[in-house]
C-alpha cells in the first residue's frame, strides 16, 4: 500500500510538472513570475533545527532555481523594474522571473549574495525595518528554540499563555522537548494571537528563567554594513516588511498600523536608491485600512496568493511562489510546484 501511495504521489508530481511547464512555455502575453524564499542555509546548518521546514531553502537549490529559469528562457528582472515597464506600457520580455526574499534575514547575505553575485540575478530583499542592526529575531523562531530544547513545566504560570496551544494529545515520551514538526504546528496555532502579545509573554518567560533566554551569539538579521555591500551595482534592492513583523489584521490600534506601514517606507528609504516603494504583506494577512494605507504610500504590493502576473495586472495584487527545500529541491517539484499553484 505504501509503495502504491508513493507511486500516485509521484505521478501526480509528474503531471503537475508537466503542466506548469507547459503553462509558462505556451504563454503569449508577457508574464512576470515572482520567486519568493525566506531563508537560505545550508543543509547542516545550526539553524535549521528551530527554523520552520517551509521557511529554508538551500543555496544549491537556488543557484539551480536561477539556472533553470534562464533554461526556460526567462528573464531574471528586479520586480521594481518591471513594474515601472510595465505601468508605463514599455515592452517587457515574454516571461519574467523576479527573485524575492522575506524578512531580511542575515544568510540572504551569507548565502543567498554570493550566488546571485555569481549568477548575475537581481534580487528584493523586503526588510523588517526596526529588527535591521540588532540582535533580535522573530517570535516563531524564539517559541520554536523554546519547544525543541525544553520541556514546559506543568504549573508555572509563566508559560499559561502557551499551553492551550500545546499537542492536546500526550505523545509517547511526552515529558520531553517537542519536535520541529510538533513545534510547528504549535507556531500555526499561536497566530490566532496577535503578535504583540506573543512577544510580551516570551519576555515574561525570560525574565522569570533567563536561562532559556536567547543568547546574542549569532545575529540573525541583516545590518547596514551589509544591506550596502549588496546593494552595489545595483545588484539587490530593499522592499519594506513593516516595522516589526506584525500581521496587519492583527492591529486594532490605527496609530501602530499607520507606523508599520508608512512609517517602514520613511526607514527603508535611508537607503538610498537601493529603496523601492514596494510593500510586501507579513504572512500575506491584509486589512482593509491597511490596504488604503499601502495603496496611499507604495506603487505595489506583494500577497501571498499563488500564481503568475501579466501586462496590466493589479499592481497591490501581486502574485507569487513560495519556494522551500520541500517544494522545490528539484526541477521536477519546482514546476510542480509552479503548475499547482495555476490550476
Amino acid at each position: 500500500m505504501a509503495f502504491f501511495r508513493s507511486l500516485v504521489k509521484s505521478g501526480a508530481l509528474t503531471v503537475l510538472a508537466c503542466y506548469g511547464w507547459l503553462r509558462v512555455r505556451l504563454s503569449n502575453k508577457p508574464t512576470l513570475l515572482i520567486l519568493t524564499y525566506h531563508r537560505i542555509l545550508p543543509a547542516d546548518a545550526p539553524e535549521r533545527a528551530a527554523e520552520q521546514p517551509g521557511m529554508v531553502t538551500s543555496p544549491q537549490a537556488l543557484e539551480d532555481h536561477i539556472r533553470f529559469v534562464r533554461k526556460l528562457g526567462a528573464e531574471p528582472i528586479h520586480l521594481s523594474d518591471w513594474l515601472d515597464r510595465n505601468s508605463q506600457g514599455k515592452t517587457l520580455p515574454r516571461l519574467s522571473v523576479a527573485f524575492t526574499f522575506d524578512d531580511g534575514w542575515q544568510d540572504n547575505y551569507q548565502y543567498a549574495y554570493p550566488t546571485l553575485k555569481a549568477q548575475n540575478a537581481p534580487a528584493t530583499i523586503f526588510l523588517v525595518t526596526q529588527m535591521i542592526n540588532t540582535g533580535k529575531t522573530f517570535w516563531p523562531e524564539q517559541v520554536l528554540s523554546l519547544l525543541t530544547t525544553q520541556t514546559i513545566p506543568k504549573n508555572d504560570s509563566s508559560f499559561d499563555w502557551l499551553r492551550p496551544h500545546l499537542p492536546l494529545e500526550p505523545a509517547p515520551g511526552a515529558n520531553r522537548p517537542l519536535s520541529l514538526l510538533e513545534a510547528d504546528e504549535v507556531i500555526a496555532r499561536l497566530k490566532s494571537l496577535e503578535d504583540a502579545t506573543i512577544l510580551e509573554a516570551l519576555e515574561q518567560v525570560y525574565a522569570s528563567h533567563p536561562e532559556v533566554a536567547p543568547t546574542e551569539t549569532s545575529r540573525s538579521i541583516l545590518n547596514g554594513s551589509e544591506l550596502t555591500e549588496m546593494a552595489q551595482n545595483g545588484l539587490v534592492m530593499y522592499g519594506a516588511h513593516t516595522r516589526h513583523h506584525y500581521r496587519l489584521n492583527r492591529l486594532k490600534d490605527g496609530k501602530i498600523l499607520k507606523e508599520e506601514i508608512v512609517d517602514c517606507l520613511q526607514d527603508l528609504n535611508s537607503l538610498g536608491e537601493a529603496a523601492i516603494p514596494v510593500f510586501c504583506y507579513p504572512n500575506g494577512d491584509i486589512t482593509g485600512k491597511g490596504e488604503n494605507l499601502v495603496s496611499d504610500t507604495y506603487k505595489a504590493a506583494c500577497t501571498t496568493k499563488t500564481g503568475w502576473n501579466l501586462t496590466g495586472c493589479n499592481p497591490y495584487d501581486l502574485h507569487r511562489f513560495n519556494l522551500h527545500d520541500g517544494n522545490s529541491h528539484s526541477t521536477r517539484t519546482l514546476l510542480a510546484t509552479i503548475g499547482r499553484g495555476l490550476l
